[in-house]
């Protein structure tokens, strides 16, 4: 039974096509996104937690670090999704935030935390 299903099964795995991803669906639509701007080797990337997107027409540096809301016309091309960016927003900064734990002598957070 189990030497049947197997050329079924590679049968059916090569005639299927690919199923589009969330990008690949919406290619060619105006989307928009909000999430952190990373300066890569690519270029200017915004991460919104499901997928990284290539910031098409972006240059300023100056928005790494920070969260932002970008409009604009989703692309994918070679498996990289990118948006040709239409609008971008800066939504607030995050580079200059101090994430040190500033730890007291017993190892506990010098901060409260209230408790329900």
């Amino acid at each position: 039974m189990v030497k049947k299903l197997i050329p079924l099964l590679l049968a059916l795995i090569l005639v299927t096509p690919a199923l589009p991803g969330p990008a690949a669906a919406q290619q060619g639509n105006t989307i928009t996104v909000w999430g952190l701007v990373v300066n890569t080797d690519f270029g200017l990337v915004i991460k919104d937690g499901n997928t990284d997107y290539l910031l098409l027409g972006v240059t300023d540096d100056a928005l790494a670090g920070k969260t932002c809301e970008v409009v604009g016309t989703a692309t994918n091309t070679l498996g990289i999704d990118a948006i040709d960016v239409l609008s971008i927003e800066v939504i607030s900064d995050t580079s200059s935030m101090n994430y040190s734990m500033n730890l007291v002598p017993d190892g506990r957070t010098a901060r409260t935390v209230a408790r329900c």
